[in-house]
């Protein structure tokens, strides 16, 4: 075959190379896309979820009693965390609106959260500070769960929330979060290792 027979052909195949991979980036973009967006479909059904669960509970504490004088209602900015006298490493975490605080250390030692007000109820929205900013979609509530405070008459609707402790005229709860919102598989990891911390070491130290 002389020269001018094997031009067409060359052309045919480098067409059909590029083809291919043009065909294999578009399929390998679709299928990212697909996959971030069941992941925000999920986190934003998860935050849904637990909104919900938090409103089925405020109707039911409607009759109890308002929330102790001091206070405050509505968001606030999370207080740095303090050192904590007496606990070689250990930090302390205020959650100056539920009256109550926490003592922290590795990997969630910047914990930090949102307040929130539900009708009655006093909620902490948990996260940790190197979680937001290494995985954005990981906000308070929705990386670590919450805490919620609720008069002692007033009883959670999910069988999911976990009782901590009573003081004085309130309880107070544990409500998990459902999802991973890591998103990588290092992510991931790194949030569950912060939820095993919480609910193993740092709930349990829950005081006033």
């Amino acid at each position: 075959m002389n020269q001018r027979g094997r031009a067409p052909i060359l052309l045919i195949v480098i067409a059909a190379t590029l083809g291919v991979g043009l065909a294999a980036s578009a399929y390998l973009n679709y299928n990212q896309y697909q996959k971030s967006s069941q992941i925000q479909r999920e986190l934003k059904g998860q935050i849904t979820d637990l909104r919900y669960q938090l409103r089925i509970d405020q109707k039911q504490a409607a009759a109890s009693p308002s929330p102790s004088p001091g206070i405050t209602a509505g968001n606030a900015a999370a207080p740095a965390p303090a050192a904590s006298p007496g606990v070689l490493g250990a930090q302390t975490v205020d959650l100056t609106q539920l009256g109550v605080k926490l003592t922290v250390g590795d990997p969630i030692a910047d914990l930090t959260y949102d307040h929130e007000l539900v009708g009655s109820l006093q909620v902490a929205n948990l996260t940790t500070s190197s979680l937001v900013a290494k995985y954005p979609a990981c906000k308070p509530g929705t990386a670590l769960g919450m805490v919620v405070r609720r008069p002692l008459n007033s009883k959670p609707s999910s069988s999911s929330t976990k009782f901590l402790k009573t003081f004085g005229k309130f309880n107070f709860y544990y409500v998990p979060s459902t999802g991973n919102c890591g998103g990588t598989p290092a992510g991931q990891a790194a949030v569950t290792a912060a939820k095993s911390a919480l609910v193993n070491t740092v709930l349990p130290t829950l005081s006033q």
